[in-house]
Parts: C-alpha cells; sequence; structure tokens
C-alpha cells in the first residue's frame, strides 16, 4: 500500500542550520509547547493556559523579542491538553492558527458534502477510517472556529517553507507532525513521546494500519532532533532506531 512521502533532501553539499526548536513544558499538565525560531516565531500546540504565560515569559525576558513577532500558531492535532491556551495566546498575539486539512475534510464528511480535494493521505483514511471511528468528535468542533489556514501533506508551512508538513494519522486522524530537513527537526505532536527510562514510544490510536504507514514514512528521515508531544526531546543520530510500539 503506497504512502505519502517526505524525500530527505540531505546531502554532502546540503547546508546544515542551526537548530531552530525551544521546548517550554508545563510541568503539571506535562505536555510540551514549542517555539520555532527561524526568524520569525512560530508557535505549535499552545498547550495550557500556564504553558501560554511561560511561553511569553520566555520570549520577552529570555529572547528578548516581541510577541509581535509570532506569525503563525500551529496545531498538531486538536486534544485539549495540546491548545486548552489558545484562547489567552491569541489576546496577545493575532498570528493565524493552522492545522491539518484532513479536519475540514472531516467536517464536511460530517456534514454530508465531501469537500472535492484530498490529499493522498486524508483519501485513504476516509475511505478506512470512517466506519470505525468518530469522524468529527464533539470536542473537535468547539475549536473549528479558530482554524484560519489549512495544511495539507507535504506542505510547507505558510511564510515558513523550510517547515514541512507531513500527515501522520493513527494517534488522531488529523495528527500531523513538522520536519526541517535543514535543521534536521522532527516535531510529532502525540504521534510518539518519550518515557524516562524507554525508548520513545509509538501511540496506536484507531487506525494502526495508518499509523504504520506513519512510523514507515517518519523513519525514512534524516532526523537528529526529535521533539514529542509529551516527554523530553532527544538528539541521537538515529532517534527513532528503537522506538516501542504502545498497543
Amino acid at each position: 500500500m503506497a504512502t505519502a512521502t517526505v524525500h530527505p533532501v540531505e546531502t554532502e553539499e546540503t547546508e546544515r542550520r542551526p537548530r531552530q526548536v525551544h521546548t517550554i513544558t508545563d510541568r503539571y499538565s506535562v505536555a510540551n509547547t514549542f517555539l520555532l525560531d527561524d526568524g520569525k516565531l512560530i508557535v505549535v500546540d499552545p498547550g495550557s493556559d500556564t504553558s501560554v504565560r511561560l511561553l511569553l515569559t520566555y520570549i520577552q525576558r529570555f529572547l528578548k523579542r516581541s510577541v509581535s513577532d509570532i506569525d503563525l500558531i500551529v496545531l498538531t492535532h486538536l486534544h485539549e491538553p495540546h491548545l486548552a491556551g489558545l484562547s489567552l495566546l491569541r489576546r496577545y498575539c493575532q498570528a493565524p492558527v493552522a492545522a491539518s486539512a484532513i479536519i475540514r475534510t472531516l467536517a464536511q464528511e460530517e456534514r454530508g458534502s465531501i469537500f472535492p480535494y484530498f490529499s493522498h493521505m486524508a483519501e485513504k483514511l476516509l475511505s478506512h477510517a470512517a466506519p470505525h471511528v468518530d469522524l468529527l468528535p464533539p470536542s473537535y468542533s468547539a475549536h473549528l472556529h479558530w482554524v484560519e489556514l489549512w495544511l495539507d501533506d507535504v506542505s510547507g508551512l505558510p511564510e515558513h517553507p523550510d517547515w514541512r508538513v507531513i500527515a501522520s494519522p493513527g494517534h488522531t486522524p488529523e495528527s500531523i507532525c513538522l520536519y526541517n530537513p535543514f535543521t534536521l527537526e522532527l516535531l510529532c505532536g502525540d504521534t510518539i513521546s518519550t518515557v524516562e527510562g524507554h525508548g520513545p514510544l509509538l501511540h496506536v490510536g484507531a487506525n494502526r494500519q495508518r499509523l504504520y504507514e506513519t512510523f514507515q514514512v517518519l523513519r525514512e528521515l534524516p532526523v537528529r532532533y526529535l521533539y514529542p508531544g509529551h516527554g523530553r526531546p532527544i538528539l541521537a543520530m538515529h532517534p527513532l532506531q528503537h522506538t516501542e510500539i504502545q498497543w
């Protein structure tokens, strides 16, 4: 069965750039918020209100930057621990919110009007997942009004083309990862987590086949820095090599 592929661009001539990801963790919710700095600032998964306050303090006091430098907010998926503080963050910045285009497709499907364009992964997802999962959980509907930009598989982030979107259904239908082939950094949301005393854990959701295909795509990428939604980041030559599967 074919899968969507992000072709690695690392070669001997590829320009290696300094890593761009900063990690902010609310120790009470144990969820990670990420700040990407490529000149402008991208917030990935704002997390709780506490995480947002920590984020704002970090930007202003440690980076000596303005909150207005945030020009994009990305949601890797719509689980509450990763976006509960979104409304607070939007009080301080007007950056647009981006999430997987699959969410829009699922919303259209729920209303009985399928959006005419499907990315490769979205089409496969709906054809297999629709009979087995609730297409749009009620909690998702409450967050849809925040999303202004829809991200397609293998596209670059708006105004940040070095960061590539990888559709990673499995843990949730709309999950995405973000990958930078120039810094070799991978943000994987809840698709993978790290736990003290274990290697990376691959979380199986409603669809095991989708998650297996996702993992095959991620494992092919040259990665040196792995940033999970929960747990500590991993710096290694092959951080996904000893990944355990949590069924």
